[in-house]
C-alpha cells in the first residue's frame, strides 16, 4: 500500500533516514550510510528527480551496475539514495559513512522507499 510520504530528512550525524507523512509524524526510519569524509553527502534541500528500479552509476574510479531502487536527488544523478547489495553482502553495517556521496540503505528498506516516494518529494540533508 503507498504511504503518503511528504518529506524524507537524511541526517549525516546520526546516519538514519527518517520518512514523515503529510502530518510531520515519523512513518519509518531507515539506517543509512552517507559519504566518506573524502566525498561527502551534500547538505541542504532537495527533491526526488528521477527514480529507476536498476540503473548502472559511474563516478571517479567505479562503475557500479545494476544498483536497485535508485533515486536521483541532483539533476546531475551523481547524488542518489538507493539499496547497496554488496554492501550487505560485504557484512558491512549501515550507519557509517562508506559512499562516493550517495545515501546508501538495506535494499529492502530502499524497495520500500522506492515503492513509496514519488518523484518531486522533498529531501533535506542535515548534519
Amino acid at each position: 500500500m503507498l504511504e503518503l510520504i511528504a518529506t524524507l530528512v537524511v541526517d549525516l550525524s546520526d546516519q538514519q533516514l527518517t520518512v514523515y507523512d503529510n502530518n510531520h509524524e515519523i512513518v519509518r526510519v531507515i539506517p543509512v550510510s552517507t559519504g566518506k569524509a573524502a566525498t561527502p553527502t551534500p547538505t541542504g534541500e532537495a527533491k526526488v528527480v528521477t527514480k529507476y528500479s536498476s540503473v548502472t552509476m559511474h563516478g571517479r574510479g567505479y562503475v557500479a551496475p545494476g544498483v536497485p531502487y535508485a533515486m536521483c536527488i541532483t539533476a546531475n544523478e551523481m547524488i542518489c539514495m538507493h539499496g547497496a547489495p554488496w554492501q550487505e553482502d560485504a557484512g558491512q553495517a549501515f550507519g557509517v559513512p562508506r559512499s562516493h556521496g550517495c545515501i546508501r540503505m538495506p535494499t529492502q528498506q530502499a524497495r520500500w522507499l522506492f515503492e513509496n516516494t514519488l518523484k518531486g518529494t522533498k529531501v533535506v540533508i542535515q548534519v
